[in-house]
């Protein structure tokens, strides 16, 4: 409809300049000569009446004025003819430059808005697989382990020493497996929001000394020191007891796996004029490369793996699963290392989790408020100038 106005209006300015120009041309004196003798004939046929200009007079004059203007000025209508076609025209290609660029737009919306439901889609697919096949191969696992540590422990009879080094190898694979299976199901577990919160009344150096025997038996058997400084005081907080103890348990076993020589420390104490608690995990280890501390975080990801030499196993699910938990527990971590002298991993948990949800829905309230207002107020300003919220600048690294 817009394309057709000024098509139209276009064509109007067009006529309007020829018709000027053949007006202001010098051979108007043939229209001027015919409407002057339709005057005369009128004046002959009614006498004058009193001196007093008639109307005839006046528009004959006018008339005059206005054709030797156009003749005067017969150049610059031409040239203001075509140069308001060519402004229309401009428009025209304007409007249909606009038109067509809303119309790529929302076609570049649609495809985006279908290329986020398929992205979605297959997410959800690949935590349906994840989670099914990590229950399917659970199954006959355990039956293997199951009738492993019957022969080992002679359930079937007695076995040769040889035969018990072999079964004491399987089963020790076997239960690699088993670990890795479990994370798998873990990961797709907690990717599809199916493992709910159970908050309750802990004591936070407690946890951590559940897994203070496990550990230490772990690093006896590779000669690692393990150092614990826990408070003497209960440190009292109110959070998931088992999605902590997966944190720390996750992180120790990464600690012990990447650490030969040297000493494992964990220290667990509440931050000063804090509302908050850190447990940190430090080793003298093999330490992480810069290139990978960006980016350890991402599923399936491990530092090692590239190097056969230094390559530990895994599938590079631990240290994700860590950071799936702490999300959900409000808590953070960041990790400092240097290749070849270890790392330091840091968590810093809130004392109340609820207490936490309650302060960030309230933060989010009050910004919410403050843009409306803003927008209220400035309703020129464009909506994507608005400043957002603060984000946290994480300027530490992780690895897993």
């Amino acid at each position: 409809m817009l394309s057709r106005n000024l098509i139209l209006a276009a064509i109007a300015f067009a006529g309007l300049a020829v018709g000027t120009t053949l007006l202001a041309d010098e051979n108007y004196s043939s229209l001027r000569s015919v409407f002057q003798a339709g005057r005369h004939r009128e004046a002959t046929a009614q006498p004058r009446q009193g001196t007093k200009p008639s109307t005839e007079d006046v528009m004959s004059s006018r008339f005059d004025s206005l054709t030797t203007l156009l003749a005067k000025n017969k150049e610059l209508i031409v040239y203001g003819g075509i140069a308001s076609f060519g402004i229309l025209m401009m428009g025209l290609a304007i409007g249909n430059v606009s038109s067509n660029s809303k119309s790529k737009t929302a076609e570049q919306l649609e495809q985006l808005k279908q290329e986020k439901e398929k992205a979605e889609n297959l997410a959800k697919l690949k935590s349906e697989f994840l989670n099914q096949v990590s229950h399917e191969l659970r199954t006959p696992l355990a039956v293997i382990i199951g009738y492993i540590e019957c022969i080992t422990d002679g359930l079937y009879g007695e076995i040769e020493t040889k035969h018990q080094e072999i079964l004491q190898v399987v089963a020790k694979q076997s239960t690699h497996l088993k670990n890795m299976i479990d994370q798998i199901l873990i990961y797709s577990r907690l990717e599809a929001g199916k493992q709910p919160l159970r908050i309750e009344d802990l004591q936070l150096n407690k946890i951590v000394s559940d897994l203070r025997e496990t550990f230490e038996f772990l690093c006896r058997q590779k000669g690692i020191e393990l150092r614990w400084e826990l408070p003497r005081d209960p440190l009292p907080i109110r959070s998931d007891a088992i999605r902590l103890k997966e944190v720390v348990s996750n992180l120790l076993q990464n600690a012990v796996k990447y650490t030969d020589h040297g000493s494992i420390a964990v220290r667990v104490a509440s931050l000063p004029s804090s509302d908050s608690v850190v447990v940190e995990v430090k080793d003298t280890g093999m330490g992480i490369s810069e290139q990978y501390l960006t980016s350890i975080f991402e599923p399936f990801m491990q530092a090692h793996k590239t190097s056969s030499e230094n390559s530990r196993g895994g599938i590079g699910l631990g240290l994700s699963i860590v950071k799936k938990h702490l999300d959900q527990v409000k808590g953070t971590i960041s990790v400092e290392s240097e290749l070849g002298k270890g790392s330091t991993f840091k968590i810093i948990l809130p004392r109340n989790v609820e207490k936490q949800k309650s302060r960030t829905s309230h933060l989010l309230g009050l910004l919410r408020r403050s843009r409306s207002a803003s927008r209220a107020d400035h309703p020129v300003l464009n909506p994507s100038a608005n400043v957002t919220g603060p984000k946290s600048a994480n300027t530490s690294h992780a690895i897993g």
